[in-house]
């Protein structure tokens, strides 16, 4: 009999499982517990390539609680909330800091500035009159009226009306601090029995009480001097 010479086969190339197939065996190990169970037709872990199966092949809701083993559910499961502990001990209060040195004092401020003067007090004038006194033909000067003052400084006016008893007379007056003559008039040919007004002035200083007066004569005929009166202002 004649032997027919058989081809040699071709080797068969490896096949390898679907994604679901895969998905199906992964669901299967971890049911049982990492291990896989020994039967013709199942794929074992060691079938499956690491990394061969990534998150992309399994669809969401793929693998569920009951597909997996007590103790990796187990694991799964958070742990409970332990009881709340006890309350620490409040801390022993520390001492007492001592008490700083007190600082030291601070230095002066400046001097303020001086304020301005404030405006001097009016001081009441001195004033004296007297009214008529005679004036004899030829006498020497005849006081009028006079005013007694203290030391200071002074504004003077003075006044006296004059008259005579004859015609074209002469008549003197003076205005005087004790012996220093301040002012002075002369009229000279009056009419016959004239009467007419005389007025001195003057601003003075005295170092001490002085006596101001007015002083007057007449040359020819007796005459006389009446509503004299004497001011002294004081000036500060």
């Amino acid at each position: 009999m004649k032997r027919v010479a058989r081809s040699p086969r071709k080797k068969e190339r490896r096949r390898w499982p679907t994604p679901s197939l895969l998905l199906a065996g992964i669901a299967l190990v971890l049911a049982l517990g990492g291990t896989a169970v020994a039967a013709t037709g199942l794929i074992r872990a060691a079938d499956i390539a690491p990394g061969a199966v990534t998150g992309q092949a399994i669809r969401n809701g793929g693998v569920e609680p009951r597909d997996l083993s007590a103790q990796t559910r187990a694991l799964l499961q958070a742990g409970r909330r332990g009881p709340t502990g006890a309350p620490g001990t409040n801390g022993a209060n520390g001492p007492n800091g001592a008490n700083g040195a007190d600082g030291r004092n601070g230095t002066d401020g400046t001097d303020g500035i001086d304020g301005t003067d404030g405006i001097d007090g009016t001081i009441a004038p001195l004033s004296a009159t007297s009214g008529l006194t005679t004036l004899p033909t030829a006498a020497p000067m005849t006081t009028v009226v006079s005013l007694a003052v203290p030391a200071g400084n002074y504004v003077v006016l003075a006044k006296t009306q004059l008259s005579h008893t004859g015609a074209g007379d002469t008549v003197e007056c003076v205005l005087k601090a004790g012996a220093t003559t301040l002012d002075q008039i002369a009229m000279k040919t009056l009419p016959a029995l004239a009467a007419i007004p005389a007025s001195l002035q003057a601003v003075t200083t005295v170092s001490s009480p002085t006596q101001l007066a007015v002083e007057c004569k007449v040359q020819v005929a007796n005459g006389a001097a009446n509503f004299s009166s004497l001011i002294a202002i004081p000036t500060g």
